[in-house]
């Protein structure tokens, strides 16, 4: 079956290792070892850019916890057995949250920090994925949380009427009217944002699945669950340093976060190559027929598309709020797979951002860590 829709959904801040410590006996390349963390989280840790560099160089230790996946998230855990587990999936750059859902939307961000809440919103008039499939006349639509963020930030995207409230995802997808590209985001604590109870933020997607399941949508539709940063949580893998600030500092890739692929016709895999949040505007792009975005980030990413079988039909997951049962674990366990060889090219500087009518913005800088050359 063709696809009709690609659906990306993005949550908050928690690490592969702090999540998914579960699929150790499935083969997957996680921490087993670090403490139980309680459910809900105490408390929200630094996970700035100033903060990933100070772990970065070890001088600040992150929360080496994990959840326990299979008691309060187990409709994740069911979804990376089920479908693709991209376990060296990388948040785009090393810091928080509005640069790396500006990653996830177009590949690119003029900042390296969450603008203010005190000031006007930003606004930048760069290319995003879905910007591109409007050029293209595909359907499109934003379900965003308080404010339209972070779509609001882009000039063609502020102000549609494409960008709507998060609660009306659920409505559309059993009334069936869904278009073919949807980006979701929740409020808190449907967002998994320390201090939430994450089950509660699981509950919203898995809601959101089942929706668009009972309306027919399985076989036609690919899902991508990621979520934004690492928020200050561990992560045992350092990953490949392949873009850098002008001071000198690891960019790219930042740390590993989770990424979920699933539907109908996915491959079921735990996928061990190196991914960022570029290849998620990518693979919508190929499973869309959409151009080129003019990003060389996104345009020039791999992508995902060959984790999708159009002649697959896997089975649907459990119904919204029925029991979860889990493929048995392999016997002998599978032994994780070596981490993939890291991009032959040298770190390069992080390049300019690229507007729409041709022109540019400087790189982002704006987060100088002043640390010398690299």
């Amino acid at each position: 079956m063709a696809i009709k829709r690609v659906i990306v959904m993005v949550q908050e801040n928690h690490t592969t290792d702090n999540y998914f410590r579960a699929l150790a006996p499935y083969g997957a390349n996680v921490a087993t070892d670090w403490p139980v963390q309680a459910n809900p989280p105490a408390s929200d840790q630094p996970h700035d850019r100033h903060a990933y560099y100070a772990w970065l160089t070890g001088q600040h230790k992150a929360t080496r916890t994990q959840f326990d996946t299979e008691k309060v998230l187990p409709f994740y855990e069911y979804l990376a057995l089920t479908g693709a587990f991209l376990e060296n999936h990388c948040s785009g750059f090393g810091t928080n949250s509005t640069p790396n859902h500006l990653l996830i939307v177009g590949g690119q961000t003029p900042t390296l920090r969450n603008p203010s809440r005190t000031q006007p919103p930003p606004l930048w008039d760069m290319p995003s994925v879905p910007g591109l499939a409007q050029d293209a006349g595909i359907g499109w639509r934003c379900y965003t949380g308080s404010g339209n963020y972070p779509v609001g930030f882009y000039t063609q995207l502020s102000g549609s009427p494409n960008l709507v409230a998060n609660a009306q995802f659920i409505k559309d997808a059993a009334a069936g009217t869904l278009p073919a590209l949807c980006y979701l985001w929740h409020d808190s604590p449907e967002d998994e944002h320390p201090v939430a109870d994450v089950t509660v933020g699981m509950n919203k997607i898995w809601e959101s699945v089942d929706a668009v399941v009972q309306s027919g949508g399985w076989d036609e539709t690919v899902f991508l669950l990621t979520w934004d940063d690492w928020g200050g949580w561990d992560d045992h893998v350092a990953t490949p340093n392949v873009e850098h600030t002008p001071d000198g500092v690891q960019l790219a890739y930042g740390p590993r976060v989770p990424l979920l692929m699933f539907g109908g016709t996915v491959k079921a895999r735990i996928d061990s190559r190196w991914s960022t949040h570029a290849g998620i505007p990518k693979t919508v792009m190929q499973l869309l027929g959409l151009p080129k975005l003019g990003v060389d980030r996104v345009d020039n990413d791999p992508g995902l598309s060959d984790l999708v079988d159009s002649s697959l039909h896997n089975p649907t997951p459990p119904a919204y709020g029925t029991k979860v049962t889990l493929p048995a674990p392999p016997q002998p366990a599978p032994k994780p797979q070596p981490l993939p060889a890291p991009p032959e090219a040298p770190s390069s500087p992080v390049g300019p951002v690229i507007l729409r009518g041709g022109g540019t913005l400087p790189p982002p800088n704006d987060v100088p860590l002043k640390t010398g050359n690299p």
